[in-house]
């Protein structure tokens, strides 16, 4: 049998006034979810403009230094030119960027931690960025600025030349450092390279420096700094890395190795 209920006005009224306020709250947060979901997006659209930005003004310095060295097309092979570009030192992270510290010791990694942390802390708003190449790999699609830092604001917005490997062209090894993004930027791709794919290094002058990826390695970071120094190859020789987290597990990196095609 039912049991009919009644209401009065007042009890109406604040039943339907508890209703509102819950689906406002719950409105709330179903946007608060929706705005998490796109700010890694937004972020990685807005890093990935700012990065073909640095590839289009890379290109044009590029052309008219082709230009000015006349139908000879000769170079300075020792040239070593550069071009600089501007960045917004905040708003654009990557999700758990950090540094690899190459160095066995742990008060050596903790101290150049700190310093590292108290330097960035000191940038300006917009921070001046310098590109000694681009990286081009046509594998996998991908064209990169090389900028002459691996630091966390250089490695928002193309790959990074690391300062205790030789510059790319010169004997011995020369290393380049990028993100494994969740998406297609990046070094995301450099996964699907293969052994006897095609590596470009463009140096701003026009001159190309052709390589050929002749190793692949997985191997876990506290043994990185081996692949990354200079002294890591007595001949010419390019090795770019980037995080193998996502097929591995957290703390491992994918080091290729290539040499010069001549």
């Amino acid at each position: 049998m039912k049991k009919n209920v009644s209401y009065t006005k007042e009890e109406v009224k604040k039943r339907n006034r508890a209703f509102l306020v819950l689906m406002i709250f719950a409105g709330l947060l179903l946007l608060t979810g929706i705005g998490f979901l796109l700010v890694e997006p937004i972020k990685s659209m807005k890093r990935e403009k700012i990065l073909d930005e640095a590839v289009d003004v890379m290109a044009s310095q590029m052309s008219e230094a082709v230009a000015s060295a006349g139908p000879s097309g000769t170079y300075d092979p020792d040239s070593d030119i550069e071009a600089t570009f501007v960045v917004p030192r905040d708003g654009n992270e990557v999700a758990g960027e950090d540094y690899d510290f190459f160095d066995e010791d742990p008060d050596t990694q903790n101290s150049v931690r700190a310093f590292i942390s108290y330097r960035q802390s000191k940038l300006p708003k917009n921070v001046t960025l310098t590109c000694i190449g681009v990286l081009k790999i046509d594998s996998i699609n991908k064209t990169l600025p090389v900028w002459n830092s691996t630091s966390t604001v250089a490695l928002r917005y193309g790959v990074g030349h690391y300062e205790g490997s030789v510059k790319p062209g010169k004997p011995g090894n020369a290393a380049i450092l990028g993100h494994n993004m969740r998406n297609t930027t990046l070094f995301s791709k450099l996964k699907k390279c293969n052994v006897g794919d095609n590596v470009k290094f463009i140096k701003l002058d026009g001159t190309v420096l052709n390589y050929k990826i002749d190793e692949i390695k997985i191997v876990y970071k506290n043994v990185l700094y081996q692949y990354v120094i200079k002294s890591a190859s007595t001949q010419e020789q390019l090795t770019l890395v980037t995080c193998a987290n996502d097929d591995y597990g957290h703390g491992y990196r994918r080091v290729v190795i290539c040499h010069p095609v001549r």
